[in-house]
């Protein structure tokens, strides 16, 4: 048997070997031939991936990932990893408004900002402003407020400086109707070096039973991380419900 020069080091009979060991000198080469062939292809599965491994000529099997799983890099190696969500809306809590007021506390600080739905709003009083107030704290948060009816479309502004955030275009709500909505973003709401932007929209009815909207924008003037939401009015809230989601 020799052992010639290649890329693998396969052992191949001589001219003499194929005279007198044909049957065991086959054997032998062959053999190597199959184990070198097993280890530069090892899948075993359907989907499997081979890929060089830190041994010469010799690769490595990555099993097939799960449904959804992307292939990356960990370690200097292929590896099949769950992609990062982005943009993604976490449930973080469902409060029932209730009292004068009520707090939504210890919110979760891992995400990046917070969107918050209040919907099915009735009050003990027909005619209140409704009001928020990050970390309870009621004199940081300006805005600006284009409020519009559907009665004669008629449209106003109005703003408001170191004071509540008010979630409605002063006394117009007509809060004995449930069919209101409000939705709002804080942005940043977790950093503790940035004030916080914020931006809200709501639709609702009037005093006068006209379909109205508002939509306002500005800014709670804190660099404190916001960790809870105090809502309140000048009478008691009889129903609400409020969804504070996670966005990263």
């Amino acid at each position: 048997m020799a052992n010639p020069t290649t890329n693998y080091g396969f052992v191949l009979p001589t001219s003499t070997d194929l005279v007198t060991d044909l049957p065991a000198d086959f054997d032998v080469a062959l053999q190597g031939v199959d184990t070198r062939l097993k280890a530069l292809q090892p899948g075993t599965t359907l989907g499997d991936i081979a890929y060089s491994s830190a041994t010469a000529n010799t690769n490595t099997r990555l099993g097939i990932g799960s449904t959804s799983q992307v292939l990356t890099v960990s370690g200097g190696v292929p590896t099949w990893a769950t992609p990062a969500a982005s943009n993604s809306f976490t449930l973080l809590s469902t409060t029932t408004l209730s009292g004068a007021s009520t707090t939504i506390s210890s919110i979760n600080q891992t995400y990046k900002d917070l969107y918050v739905v209040v919907y099915g709003v009735t009050m003990a009083s027909s005619s209140s402003n409704f009001l928020l107030a990050p970390n309870g704290v009621t004199n940081k948060c300006n805005w600006v407020m284009t409020y519009t009816t559907d009665a004669g479309t008629a449209v106003a502004s109005t703003w408001e400086t170191g004071g509540y955030w008010r979630l409605t275009s002063q006394s117009n709500q007509k809060f004995d109707n449930n069919g209101n909505i409000f939705t709002f973003t804080i942005n940043d709401y977790s950093s503790t070096t940035v004030r916080k932007t914020m931006s809200a929209q709501a639709g609702f009815l009037t005093q006068s039973s006209a379909n109205g909207s508002n939509m306002s924008g500005g800014a709670y003037m804190e660099t404190t991380a916001v960790s809870s939401l105090v809502f309140s009015q000048a009478s008691n809230f009889s129903t609400g419900t409020v969804l504070v989601y996670g966005v990263k």
